[in-house]
């Protein structure tokens, strides 16, 4: 007797979630409870309602040794540099050669390989795909689609830019970072703080490693939101923008502690022009504090 068996396929919409489960914070590394600043940006409580927030119990050496080692597990559980390093090194053969290889057979391994290690001079910078292309020698379509790889295996952190209702002209290639600092320390060689602070990408380190941990922050609390950055042809930029249920929010991101107002043209020009409630200032100084009427300073160790 024939049989005629017919194939349904059936859409799992709707019917299942992913969840990402991301490296450590700063403050799950130390065991801190949640920082209450997600819930007060959440509630769209105003800038003097921020004077309750209390910080982390930690103190600047923990967050450098936090920076310096990044947030994947086993290497905290461990605590042990020579430990740290052979994770490290695993991780990228392990990466390369197990499962791009097997989710990319046709990828030329090579080239992703030389594609990974420049993702580390690039890391918080704007992206200019065709230079990445003549550079690799490849394609720009090519150069988009391992970037697409990289942000879709949770290495890369493409950031947008905020184009929105701009009066003003407006740098439309994305940002991006390495996603773990620990990780972006591991291609450049950084394995002490004093090799570190000493080095030309310091300050892109510092900004995308908060960046990620204050999006981790938002995601833990179910918070919905959409992110970017923002910067003008007259070199006008502004660090993170958030919008989401709470708005619009920008921030600027500082490694030092003391913060002028010059420094903050950028920001204080996309609160005024974008009409946002308040806009905040991340940095390594102790003090919690209103820097202008609408711009708070929150020191990381709030975050």
């Amino acid at each position: 007797m024939e049989r005629h068996f017919t194939a349904f396929s059936e859409s799992l919409a709707g019917r299942v979630a992913m969840v990402e489960i991301a490296p450590l914070t700063m403050s799950e590394a130390f065991a801190q409870p949640p920082s209450g600043l997600y819930e007060l940006i959440q509630s769209r409580r105003l800038l003097t309602d921020f004077a309750s927030l209390q910080p982390s119990n930690t103190d600047l050496q923990q967050h450098h040794d936090y920076w310096l080692r990044g947030g994947y597990p086993e290497p905290w559980l461990k605590n042990n540099v020579r430990f740290h390093k052979l994770w490290m090194q695993n991780y990228v053969k392990t990466y390369l050669e197990r499962d791009i290889l097997r989710l990319f057979p046709s990828l030329q391994r090579e080239k992703y390989q030389l594609f990974l290690q420049m993702l580390a001079q690039l890391s918080g910078t704007i992206i200019n795909y065709s230079d990445v292309a003549r550079t690799l020698g490849i394609s720009p379509p090519t150069v988009r689609e391992y970037f697409r790889i990289a942000h879709g295996t949770f290495i890369w952190r493409h950031i947008p830019p905020y184009e929105k209702n701009a009066a003003k002209r407006i740098v439309k290639h994305p940002k991006g970072y390495l996603r773990d600092s620990g990780l972006l320390h591991h291609f450049l060689h950084l394995h002490t703080q004093n090799d570190l602070l000493a080095h030309p990408q310091m300050g892109h380190s510092w900004e995308t490693m908060v960046i990620e941990n204050l999006i981790r922050g938002l995601n833990a609390q179910g918070i919905l939101f959409d992110y970017y950055h923002y910067r003008t042809s007259a070199g006008a930029e502004v660090d993170l923008v958030l919008e989401g249920e709470f708005g619009l929010l920008p921030i600027e991101i500082k490694y030092k502690q003391t913060v002028s107002l010059r420094d903050l043209k950028g920001i204080h020009s996309f609160i005024e022009e974008y009409q946002c409630p308040y806009g905040i200032v991340v940095s390594n100084n102790e003090r919690l504090g209103l820097v202008s009427e609408k711009l708070i300073n929150v020191p990381f160790r709030y975050v």
